[in-house]
């Protein structure tokens, strides 16, 4: 007997200052605070069944340029612990079946993990009529253990805020999606899943020399993030952006084993980003643990930006976003709609 269902569309987004490295895993408590953008583009679409006559919880992935596939192994047990915090919430006992599908290479760095647990929180906890406010569902969704899942669920331009504990780590909105016209043209040089996932580094970062030196720069680094925001100052946003995605990067390839996520690919978009502004074309990259590289830049210049960028040869395709709203239900049951109606943007 079904007991709730319901649909959640979540976006991608692009972190300015990054997340990189937990203090405490269990709740997925990061070390630093963070600065992001909700993507319009990138999206995963979540639905979610409760149903007292199943035995155990069944997934079905759809994920891009890939034919369906029933998950098993690590992706479901990520998914039934997530489930499982939802339903302890709801105190109820019922499995679900869930259907994901997303529009945008997974594992490739370009925050899949964070737009799929993003839908799974907010479409599960409409499904089981709980009435939480965008803080509260940031709070369980950062507890998933994709940390920046958190920031998929307010919308536009994000801020996670973080004082080290449980309910004062989530983020919240500090410009809707139209208060800026920024474009991110991801120029996607390696659509393939990365070899070494974002959790394991999460987890290596104190192996590192340099993090101790990135840990004192990062503050100052999301104060300046959000004048820039403030402002719409894309030159300051870029300084920021380059210089916080080479922190994170040079942490991960001195933390101890080391990985090396860029590419020649990613390094022929950072010499062409170069030479463009040299020429006039201004755009900023950052890069998330992957080789495909996020270049921001007015949406006014995204056209020329994204031509240029595809008629690379390292690039292999590319997608233009511009600002995005949050994590929302699109379908819900009738029991489940009460829930949906008392979120608070």
């Amino acid at each position: 007997m079904a007991v709730g269902q319901a649909t959640a569309v979540a976006p991608a987004n692009i972190a300015f200052v990054k997340y990189w490295g937990v203090q405490d895993a269990a709740l997925t408590l990061p070390y630093n605070e963070s600065i992001s953008m909700n993507l319009d583009r990138c999206l995963t679409t979540t639905s979610v069944q409760f149903d007292s006559g199943l035995e155990t919880d069944e997934v079905v992935l759809k994920l891009h340029g890939q034919n369906e596939l029933v998950a098993a192994g690590r992706p479901l047990e990520r998914v039934v612990a997530q489930l499982d915090r939802v339903r302890s919430l709801a105190n109820v006992q019922s499995r679900a079946r869930v259907r994901s599908t997303n529009n945008f290479p997974s594992d490739a760095g370009i925050a899949s993990s964070a737009a799929a647990f993003a839908a799974l929180t907010t479409a599960a906890a409409t499904a089981l009529g709980l009435q939480l406010s965008d803080q509260e569902l940031s709070v369980l969704t950062r507890r998933s253990g994709s940390g920046s899942a958190c920031r998929s669920i307010p919308s536009g331009f994000v801020h996670w805020r973080n004082d080290g504990t449980d309910q004062g780590s989530y983020a919240g909105s500090v410009a809707p999606p139209t208060h800026w016209a920024l474009a991110d043209v991801v120029a996607v040089v390696d659509p393939g899943v990365k070899s070494v996932t974002s959790a394991d580094n999460h987890r290596l970062v104190a192996t590192s020399p340099y993090f101790a030196v990135r840990l004192q720069e990062v503050a100052g680094r999301v104060d300046q993030a959000l004048t820039a925001i403030r402002d719409r100052d894309l030159g300051q946003l870029g300084i920021i952006c380059e210089g916080d995605a080479v922190s994170m990067h040079v942490v991960a390839m001195t933390a101890q084993p080391p990985t090396f996520y860029w590419n020649a690919g990613t390094m022929a978009v950072i010499h062409a980003l170069r030479r463009w502004r040299n020429e006039g074309l201004f755009g900023y990259f950052t890069i998330d643990a992957g080789p495909n590289v996020h270049v921001i830049c007015d949406q006014r210049a995204a056209a020329e930006m994204d031509n240029r960028l595809r008629s690379l040869p390292e690039v292999q395709f590319t997608i233009v976003n511009g600002p995005g709203p949050g994590a929302r239900v699109i379908e819900a049951g009738a029991s489940a709609m009460r829930a949906e109606g008392s979120r608070q943007e």
